[in-house]
């Protein structure tokens, strides 16, 4: 017998899906009318002469869009969601070599902090989901910017019917992979992130930051080398 779905999900929402709350179904739907609105201005095509109002307009979102993700970090750190490389390494009971290895393989991905330090999320910490079935969605997501991976492990994937996290501690690795892989579709090249600008990073960097597994093969062919 179907289940009764409030009103706000579609008449063909999965069965094996969980119902997600209203707040959390608001926030997938904002996640896709924000999607909807990038391609539709990636479709449209340029002024070649833009206009002083344009440009000023351009820079007051840039500059809001700079203190709302520098703020964004700086909570989770604060409350521990983002973790220092030590804290990271203490939680999973591992070594900085084991770090080194995963995030060159792309198993791992840090987030830059405040002055250019990078952070870890505290998920891979999670006991209800299994480490090594994160890793293999991490290197699915490898092209994607670190911080677009972790807003993909916690933002409800209409497809999964909840968060990615919420689909790993219920076993479903194998919707979650297709589903980071239909978050990297027509990935466009990496730019850096807002906090990396934040933090003084230059780019493209003369030397790759020591813990960036989203590195592309362009600054590695121009010979950036790790620290």
């Amino acid at each position: 017998m179907s289940r009764k779905l409030p009103g706000y999900l579609p008449a063909d929402w999965p069965d094996y899906a969980p119902i997600p709350t209203p707040a959390e179904w608001a926030v997938a739907q904002e996640e896709e009318r924000i999607a909807a609105k990038a391609f539709a201005q990636m479709e449209t095509p340029r002024s070649q002469s833009p206009t002083p109002e344009s440009i000023a307009a351009g820079d007051a979102h840039m500059a809001e869009a700079h203190v709302r993700a520098a703020e964004t970090v700086k909570r989770q750190i604060e409350s521990k969601e983002l973790l220092t490389a030590d804290e990271f390494c203490d939680v999973l009971e591992v070594d900085v070599d084991w770090l080194d290895d995963a995030l060159e393989e792309c198993r791992v991905f840090a987030i830059t902090g405040p002055g250019g330090r990078s952070y870890y999320p505290a998920f891979y910490a999670d006991p209800g989901i299994k480490r090594e079935h994160i890793e293999r969605v991490t290197r699915t997501l490898a092209l994607l910017h670190p911080r677009s991976q972790y807003l993909f492990y916690t933002t409800v994937r209409t497809s999964l019917g909840e968060t990615p996290l919420d689909a790993l501690r219920a076993g479903r690795l194998d919707d979650v992979i297709t589903a980071a892989l239909g978050a990297t579709a027509d990935t466009p090249p990496r730019v850096p992130s807002i906090v990396e600008v934040l933090g003084g990073e230059a780019w493209p960097p003369k030397v790759a930051p020591r813990h960036d597994p989203g590195q592309s093969f362009a600054d590695v062919l121009k010979g950036a080398k790790r620290r």
